[in-house]
C-alpha cells in the first residue's frame, strides 16, 4: 500500500510552513505543479488525513491517495470535509480501507456495516462534486477525462497515476508511479509515524475514578470533583499537544520534513 500528498505549494514554502506548524514527518517531492508530500510508512489513514486537512490549511487545498495494486481511495479536501473518490471492486475498496485504517476487529465490523458508502461513488453529484474540488484545487484541469477515470471505478488498477494524469499533473502521476517503484523507500524507512504517545488518554479514566473515591471517602463536595476533573482534562490535553510538538517542530527540519529528488530534474533545498 502507498500513500501521497498534494498540494499547490512549493516545496521549501511548505516544508517551513509544516515545520513551525508541526505538521508530519513526511517527505517532500518538489514537482513543477507544488509539491508531493509521501508520508513514512505505517502511518493510519487517520493520521494521512490529519496531515493532509493541515497541509490544507496552510495552502489553498490538498489532496490524498491510498492505493494497492487491486484499488485505490482519492480524497480531495479544499475544506476540513474532503470528497472520495473510489476505484476497485467493492471487496477490493473495503480491504485496503481496513488496510489503511490498521483497522481492529471492531473497526472492520464497522467498516462492513457501512460498506454501503461505496455505493456512493455511482452517484453523478458525487461525481461532479470531486471534480468541482479538482478544480479549486488545480484550476488548470479539465473535467472531462478526470470524470471518464472517476466513472470507471471497477478498474482498481493504476486508478491514482491514471487520474492525476487526466487532472493535468502528470509529475504526481510519475511520482506515485515512482514511489510504487519503492524509489523514495530509503527516506521514507528513516520518517516515524505521525504518531504523538498517547498515555496521557489513558491515564485520564484511572485519575478520574481515583479522584471520585477520594471524594467520596473525605466527603468532599461534588463540585470539587467536577472542578480536578475538568482541570485534569486541561492538563492531559496540554500534554498531548506537548508531545506531539516533539515529533517534528523540535527536530531538525530536514531529518523530519526531508526535500528528497525523486523525478528527474528535481532539485532539494536546505
Amino acid at each position: 500500500m502507498r500513500m501521497l500528498i498534494w498540494t499547490s505549494l512549493n516545496a521549501a514554502e511548505l516544508q517551513k510552513a509544516m515545520h513551525s506548524g508541526n505538521v508530519g514527518p513526511a517527505a517532500l517531492v518538489p514537482v513543477q505543479s507544488g509539491t508531493v508530500l509521501l508520508p513514512p510508512p505505517a502511518t493510519r489513514l487517520n493520521e494521512a488525513a490529519y496531515m493532509t486537512n493541515r497541509v490544507r490549511k496552510i495552502g489553498n487545498g490538498a489532496a490524498l491517495a491510498v492505493w494497492n495494486d487491486d484499488a485505490a481511495l482519492l480524497y480531495l479536501f479544499t475544506t476540513a470535509l474532503g470528497r472520495a473518490s473510489m476505484w476497485g471492486s467493492r471487496e477490493a475498496v473495503l480491504r485496503l480501507s481496513e488496510q489503511a485504517k490498521q483497522s481492529g476487529a471492531f473497526g472492520r465490523a464497522f467498516d462492513r456495516m457501512t460498506a454501503g458508502m461505496v455505493d456512493l461513488r455511482e452517484k453523478e453529484k458525487w461525481q461532479h462534486d470531486a471534480i468541482d474540488k479538482l478544480t479549486a484545487l488545480h484550476p488548470a484541469a479539465g473535467r472531462k477525462a478526470p470524470l471518464e477515470r472517476i466513472r470507471d471505478f471497477e478498474n482498481g488498477h493504476a486508478a491514482i497515476p491514471d487520474f492525476f494524469r487526466a487532472a493535468g499533473l502528470g509529475e504526481v502521476a510519475r511520482v506515485a508511479e515512482l514511489a510504487e517503484q519503492g524509489r523514495a523507500d530509503f527516506v521514507l524507512q528513516t520518517l516515524e509515524p505521525p504518531r504523538a504517545q498517547l498515555w496521557p488518554l489513558a491515564a485520564i479514566l484511572p485519575l478520574m475514578v481515583m479522584t471520585a473515591l477520594v471524594t467520596v471517602l473525605l466527603g468532599i463536595p461534588a463540585m470539587v470533583y467536577y472542578l480536578v476533573g475538568a482541570l485534569l482534562l486541561v492538563v492531559m490535553s496540554t500534554l498531548l499537544v506537548v508531545l506531539r510538538r516533539r515529533l517534528v517542530s523540535r527536530k531538525p527540519i530536514n531529518t523530519v520534513l526531508p526535500v528528497i529528488p525523486v523525478t528527474q530534474g528535481a532539485v532539494p533545498t536546505d
